[in-house]
Order: structure tokens, then sequence, then C-alpha cells
């Protein structure tokens, strides 16, 4: 037997938040491949790969808490505000995390910084 909450259907607002809350963790995802391709590419050869420790960081720490629990609640259509809530901050954390990446590698964050 369905309960009430399964047979609801979305608002038009609630299907906007849930695509965008969507697209957020998959945006999300995709800056994981890049930080992982791009850790990848300017980490030190003669160096002892500790470099790469950053992508593990960045799914455990922010991946596994944060992004992933905002795209099942958004899947099923519940808790969406919250959903958003938590995409939100773990896109501000990535923001946080590359910055102090480019910071760990020497990297110039921008020109004209």
């Amino acid at each position: 037997m369905a309960t009430r909450a399964q047979t609801r259907t979305l608002s038009q607002g609630d299907r906007r938040l849930r695509a965008s809350v969507l697209f957020a963790v998959a945006a999300e995802s995709l800056f994981l491949v890049f930080l992982t391709v791009f850790l990848f590419n300017h980490a030190d050869p003669k160096g002892d790969g500790m470099e790469m420790v950053a992508s593990g960081a960045a799914f455990m720490l922010i991946f596994l808490p944060l992004s992933l629990p905002a795209f099942l609640l958004a899947k099923n259509g519940r808790w969406l505000v919250f959903a958003a809530i938590l995409a939100g901050l773990a896109a501000i954390l990535y923001f946080a995390f590359w910055l102090e990446i480019l910071d760990e590698l020497h990297i110039q964050a921008a020109p004209w910084a």
C-alpha cells in the first residue's frame, strides 16, 4: 500500500528546486573528477604522492556527508530545502578546498591576486 508521501506530486517550485539540487550535486561530482585529474597532472613526479590525498579528503569530508545526502534527498523529492542547504554548503566548501589546494601547490589563484 502506497503512503501519502509516496503518492504526492511535486509542485512546480519543488520540481525546480529538485532540478537545481541535482544539477549542483552533478557539478560537485564533476569537480571531484576534475580535482583528481588536476592533482595527478600537478603532482611532483619525484615526490611521495601526498598531493593525491586531497582527492580522498574531498570525497570523505565533503562529498559523503554533504553532496551524497543532498542527492538522495532530492532524488526522492523529500526535504528539498534541506537538500539545497547541504548542496550549497558543499559548493562553498569545495571552493574553499580548491583555494587551499592552489595555495599548497604554490599556484597563483588569479592573475590579479
